[in-house]
């Protein structure tokens, strides 16, 4: 009788549950401004569980630079979990952890790259806004524990399948104020067929030229400005 009780509730949870993946493609992955992949491509992929409750969990996943993240073997893989719900009528809360993890042949998850951050972000129609902090050193940086990034995002409709996209940005690294930038996104996104199609621009701002040097490998300025192209389809 427990047996066919816990198979019921089993069952009553996978159907107030989605599960949701996504794969894409993009002629260079960025972060908060900075390329991950010396400005070269990356394959990405996801899968994300939401329940009906409005709590969630997931994992995406890329392709990086083995030069960049130099304790890695170029893979990043992250985990997340959080709650989302619809508190007031248009205006839905977003609180939760993001965790980047960096794998390396033969020690998988032991990499000064990894970090661990909690957010707090609040959406109404097309506007978000997102604060995020790290719980330990920010990406290998020594010393960098609580550095914080304040986003903005508006993901307006244009015409249909066409989304306007704008995202504004700017990054915090703790005990070193000398660090701080800002990044910015313009562009769009058409839907064809089920696969969004996008192009962007990517800037950044307020870099010191430490912050600069810093975000320098091997020749390449991994903050330089540029178009980004990118495909991707969700199911």
């Amino acid at each position: 009788m427990k047996k066919i009780i816990f198979a019921l509730l089993f069952v009553s949870g996978v159907a107030q549950a989605q599960v949701t993946g996504n794969v894409g493609l993009t002629s260079d992955y960025r972060f908060r401004g900075i390329s991950q992949t010396q400005n070269s491509q990356a394959l990405q992929g996801g899968i994300d569980y939401s329940h009906k409750s409005g709590f969630y969990v997931g994992n995406w996943n890329s392709s990086v630079s083995s030069l960049v993240y130099t304790d890695s073997i170029g893979l990043e893989n992250d985990v997340y979990g959080g709650f989302k719900k619809e508190l007031f009528k248009g205006i839905t809360i977003d609180v939760g952890s993001y965790n980047y993890y960096f794998s390396r042949s033969g020690n998988a998850f032991n990499s000064n790259s990894n970090t661990h951050e909690v957010y707090a972000g609040v959406s109404t129609g097309p506007v978000s806004f997102k604060y995020s902090q790290s719980l330990g050193d920010y990406f290998a940086v020594a010393n960098s524990k609580g550095t914080k990034y304040v986003q903005a995002d508006l993901n307006m409709p244009i015409i249909e399948k066409l989304t306007g996209n704008v995202h504004f940005g700017h990054t915090f690294i703790a005990n070193h104020k000398d660090s701080n930038f800002t990044d910015i996104k313009l562009g769009a996104t058409y839907n064809i067929v089920g696969v969004d199609v996008g192009a962007h621009y990517y800037t950044n701002r307020g870099m010191t030229a430490a912050t600069q040097l810093a975000n320098t490998v091997s020749g390449e300025k991994l903050y330089k400005n540029a178009f980004v192209f990118s495909v991707a389809k969700s199911f």
